[in-house]
Parts: C-alpha cells; sequence; structure tokens
C-alpha cells in the first residue's frame, strides 16, 4: 500500500493536489508542463506497473472543494473504464464541516455521501485525559497538578481545539521553567493564555501566498493606527496601497482584494460585515477578534522577512 497525504490548504488547485501524488511516486517527477489528465494517467500507469494500492488522504478537504471539485470529480471515477478490474485507489477526505461537500456536483456527492463518518467534538473528559496523558510523557513527574491540566482542558473545551490546549500546556511549562519554578501554576497559564495564537492559524499563514500576506499586514495595520474594533474596506484598501508602495510592490485589483477578504474571512482570520447591500458596490466591515493585534502583527512580520521582504 502506498499512503499519500494531500494538505489542501497547502496544493490549493486540482493541479498542485496531482502533482503532490505524482511526486509521491516519483519524487524526481517536474512541477511543470502536464496537463492534468496526463498527471491522472501517470498515477494510474504507476500504480499498475508496481502492483500497488493507492491510499490518498485529502486533508482539509473543504479548500480543495471552494476552488473547485474537479479532483474529486476525477479521483473518484478514475477506475470508471476498467469495471473489472481491481480498483487501486482509495480516497479519505477529511473536513472540518461536511456541508462542504454540497459545492460538488450531483454525482460525485451522492459517491462521497455514502460514505461519511462524523467525528463529534471531545467532551471535556476526554480532553483532560489527553492533556494529563502528554502531560505525563513531557514533564517532569508533579510539574504540573490535576486540578490545573482540568482548568487547561476547560478552556479549551470552549475553543474546541486539542492543539491550542496542547499548546498552552507547552507555553505554560516555559513560562515556569524560565521563572524557575518548581510546578506550572496557575499564573503561568495566565501568561501563557495572553498572547497564544492557534495552530490553525499558524497553519494558514504558513502557506499564504506572499501578497495575501501583505494584504493582511495592511488590515492589522489599519486596525492598529484606527484604534477602532472595525474598519471599512477603504481604509484597509488605502493603508494596503500605501504598504505596497514602500515595500515596491505592485497591489492586486480591488476584486482580487475583495477575495482575499472572503478567504481571511473562511479562514477564520478575521469577521466581515456587509453594512449595506441595497447601495452599488461592496461595502464590508472588517474586524480581528481573537488574537492581539500586536503579537498578530509581528508573526505576520517575521513571515514576510523569512520570504526577504524588510518591513
Amino acid at each position: 500500500i502506498k499512503y499519500v497525504h494531500v494538505n489542501c490548504r497547502k496544493e490549493r488547485t486540482s493541479y498542485k493536489a496531482l502533482i503532490k501524488i505524482v511526486r509521491a511516486l516519483n519524487k524526481n517527477f517536474p512541477k511543470r508542463g502536464y496537463s492534468p489528465q496526463d498527471l491522472l494517467d501517470i498515477i494510474v500507469d504507476s500504480i499498475n506497473n508496481r502492483n500497488l494500492q493507492l491510499l490518498i488522504v485529502l486533508d482539509e478537504l473543504g479548500y480543495l472543494i471552494n476552488k473547485g471539485g474537479d479532483l474529486i470529480y476525477y479521483l473518484t471515477r478514475i477506475n470508471d473504464d476498467s469495471f473489472n478490474s481491481r480498483q487501486r485507489i482509495s480516497i479519505i477526505g477529511i473536513a472540518r464541516d461536511a456541508s462542504c461537500l454540497s459545492n460538488l456536483d450531483v454525482s460525485t456527492m451522492s459517491t462521497l455521501q455514502r460514505n461519511i463518518i462524523k467525528f463529534k467534538n471531545y467532551t471535556k473528559e476526554q480532553l483532560y485525559e489527553i492533556l494529563k496523558y502528554r502531560a505525563e510523557i513531557s514533564l517532569k513527574e508533579n510539574a504540573i497538578s490535576n486540578k490545573l491540566i482540568k482548568t487547561i482542558s476547560e478552556l479549551v473545551y470552549q475553543s474546541g481545539d486539542i492543539r491550542y490546549g496542547l499548546n498552552l500546556l507547552w507555553k505554560s511549562s516555559k513560562i515556569a521553567e524560565s521563572q524557575d519554578l518548581k510546578y506550572i501554576t496557575m499564573e503561568c497559564v495566565r501568561l501563557g493564555n495572553q498572547d497564544i495564537v492557534p495552530f490553525s492559524t499558524l497553519d494558514v499563514l504558513k502557506y499564504m501566498t506572499l501578497q495575501k500576506v501583505i494584504f493582511l499586514l495592511a488590515i492589522i495595520k489599519a486596525l492598529k493606527k484606527s484604534g477602532k474594533i472595525q474598519i471599512s474596506s477603504l481604509v484597509i484598501t488605502n493603508s494596503y496601497l500605501i504598504l505596497c508602495e514602500n515595500l515596491g510592490i505592485k497591489p492586486r485589483s480591488y476584486s482580487q482584494l475583495w477575495n482575499y477578504l472572503q478567504d481571511f474571512k473562511t479562514e477564520n482570520l478575521i469577521t466581515v460585515e456587509i453594512k449595506s447591500e441595497a447601495i452599488k458596490g461592496r461595502r464590508a466591515l472588517v474586524a480581528v477578534q481573537e488574537i492581539s493585534l500586536s503579537k498578530f502583527e509581528e508573526i505576520i512580520i517575521n513571515i514576510l522577512q523569512s520570504k526577504g521582504i524588510k518591513i
């Protein structure tokens, strides 16, 4: 069995996902110069010639579907012309919300909906057991009390993100270590929770294109400068144009910036409130609610600097 994991948050187009699969079968395969159908044929030929069973896991499937579900259709229909032959490709899709499947065509959706497994959110008790186990294998004995682990699990339960809890546990332990404490205190947890950034946010930023990162920085800078909870898309655009001029970068079109806003909203980086749909043109009020603006700005600047952009 050949296992291929595709992070659809990173590989957001059918072509990129197909290249990821092909290069898992042949690491020296070129990234350009082939059509999607060519790539599908290469996948089929490779697994047949090597007598492989291919298991493809499409993680964060919603991102790929939102850009068009062509790949899902191709993969679910890849064996249609060879009914009596061995079925060599199996697909597992992982999505935060099964409602994204409604964006697929009817035939593809009917194929996938026959085999949906829904996982319930962790209970407080399950979160507690996970965090307790991680603490036992990673920290010194008695470095944290069960009561404090329970407190962290309650914080995690509100967000629904176990990785947030693991990050908070790690950050609290580092704070205790920096203060030369024998064990983690509630104050360590409070301090750790102040500037924590969800892993889901870091994942989004990690794979974001340069232009989108610059636009996001313009939003953060505009919000900080205004001192308001929400700012208009016009204010953001002006901030973006100034930032592009300072960096010597050609700005994107207004329609592209609007698409970026919708992407940021989908990725839970911002909230967007439409002020008046009756007025000609799109008016929106944008806010950032979950993360400290200063912390957000620091992270984005570090990402840009890692890409060779000096702010």
